[in-house]
This record gives structure tokens, sequence and C-alpha cells, in this order.
């Protein structure tokens, strides 16, 4: 009941504070409860009229409110009246004390005359609702024999997604960007591992074909050209006859030296007297696989820069 009369009391004189006059009165603070639970959040309001050429400060957040805390300050515009002027704040304050009955009391800070003075109002009481009524006896006994229950973990999904669609973005950024130049230098590591292997190959049939001399050799070497010019041109070599390859390559003479001396070699059965010319041809062929494998190169390469 005292807070009730004492919040129509403030509400009374701040609405109509013109009708009181200044006569050193002290502040006037106090809570608009009578108790109030752990943690929860409970106002104080805080009042003082004052002769208008006092100049009142009210206390903000660095202020100690021990045994509560400060949670939030709302100020209300100071109405003057002549020689009378009323200032007045709302404190959100919260508290984590034990102690049954807890006080407070909020100064006024008075600057006048280049000095300051402090004035508290009179010291307001609220009360702690007390949550458990009984206490168990043995406490420590109970808290040892606790056993903690296992919590299964639980996947952060919306984490997890929010990564996924970020990266999905990131990833659709640089293929945006860089979309051609990646492209470009994957042909030309394909390109690259590609001649690497068939060089290998092809001087593999070169050396038994030094050894044996023999036909089945040379045809396999004729084949595994055939097959990596079609890789690496697009078009079915392999597919073509001899005269067809000559026309494709626009007469070019080592193809054309190369597969006249094979054919010589093979349907001509003129191999035995003419082994030299076979692995000259050999080594015709050989080189005109470089040669088109760094014109392909080339070109890939004019696309990265030129893009």
């Amino acid at each position: 009941m005292r807070k009730i009369i004492l919040s129509f009391f403030w509400l009374f004189t701040f609405i109509f504070p013109f009708a009181v006059k200044a006569s050193g009165k002290l502040p006037i603070g106090f809570f608009k409860r009578d108790s109030l639970k752990i943690g929860q959040i409970i106002p104080y309001t805080l009042y003082y009229q004052h002769p208008s050429n006092e100049e009142v400060i009210f206390p903000d957040s660095a202020f100690s409110f021990a045994p509560f805390e400060f949670v939030s300050k709302t100020f209300f515009p100071t109405r003057s009246s002549g020689e009378v002027s009323t200032d007045s704040a709302i404190y959100m304050l919260r508290t984590f004390d034990l102690s049954a009955v807890q006080h407070l009391q909020i100064p006024v800070i008075v600057w006048q005359n280049g000095a300051s003075q402090q004035i508290k109002p009179a010291s307001d009481s609220i009360f702690l609702q007390e949550m458990v009524k009984v206490t168990p006896q043995n406490v420590a006994s109970l808290k040892s024999a606790t056993k903690l229950m296992d919590v299964r973990k639980r996947f952060n999904y919306p984490y997890v997604l929010l990564g996924l669609g970020l990266l999905l973005i990131l990833l659709l950024v640089i293929w945006g960007l860089f979309s051609r130049r990646i492209v470009a230098n994957f042909k030309l590591y394909k390109l690259k591992n590609d001649h690497k292997a068939f060089v290998s190959r092809f001087n593999a049939h070169i050396e038994r074909f030094n050894r044996s001399q023999s036909l089945q050799n040379i045809e396999k070497a004729i084949t595994l050209w055939k097959n990596y010019l079609t890789r690496l041109e697009g078009s079915a070599i392999n597919s073509f006859t001899t005269k067809e390859i000559t026309q494709f390559y626009g007469e070019d003479e080592d193809v054309a030296t190369a597969l006249r001396l094979f054919d010589k070699a093979i349907y001509g059965n003129m191999l035995s007297d003419q082994s030299s010319e076979t692995i000259v041809a050999f080594y015709l062929l050989h080189h005109f696989a470089d040669r088109r494998y760094e014109f392909i190169k080339d070109q890939t390469l004019h696309v990265v820069v030129s893009r």
C-alpha cells in the first residue's frame, strides 16, 4: 500500500510540479513493487524538485547500484515553473543477491557555484520472494549421487546449409569470372599428359621394331599414331585412308613420306631390304605428332590470353 501511495504521489507531482514550491526537500526514490524474484527486472523511480538555478545530475550506468544491477534508464524532460524545476527518471534494475530484504538509495548530484553535492533520498526496501520453501537436509549427498544424462549431439543443419550455400555462390562467382581460363588450362593439362603418354608408347614401338623387324610393330605404331591424332584434332583420322590423311594435312611432306614408306614396307614386302627407311618413317610420324601437339597447344594458349 505504501508503494501505491508513493506512486500516485510521484505521478501527481510530476504532472503538476508547479503546484509545489522548492523548500530544500530531499529527492524521492522508491520501488514500484514490494517484492521481486531473483533476476527479475524491477523499476525504481527517482524524483527531485529543486530551485531552477541548480544543475542536477542523475546517476547513470557507471554508478554502483549494489546489491542491484543496472539494466536501463529512462529520463524525463526537466519541468520548470518560476523558481522550481522538477527532474525524474526510472531505473530498470535486477538483483541476484539472496538477502531476504534489500535496500537502495540512489543519490542526486547537485552542481552549484562550481561545487558538487550528493543528496540521497530516504532508503527504500524490497522483499525477495522465496521460490524454494523447503531445503533438502543433505544437499551435498544429493549432489554427489547425481548422474549426468547423456545427451545426443544434434547436427547443426542450418549452419551447414548456410555454409554450403555460401560455398556454392562463391564457386558460381569464380566460375562466372574464370570459367574460360579454367577450361582452357584443363585442356592444356590434358593435352600435355596425352602427348606424354603417346610419345612413351610410340618410342616403345620403335625400340621393339629395332629388335624384331616385325610388321606387327609397324601396324601397332600406325594405329597408335592415328588414334592420338584423332583425339588431338577432334576428327576421325583413325578411319581415314593414307590418301585421305595426306589430303587432310594439306600434303604435309613428313606425313606423305612416312605413310608412303610404311605402305611400301607392309604391302610391298620390302622390309628386310629397306629397314632403315622404315626407321625414318617412324621418326617422321613422331616429329609430325610433336608439331601438331605444339600447334594445338599454342591455339589453346591464345584463347586463354585473349580472354
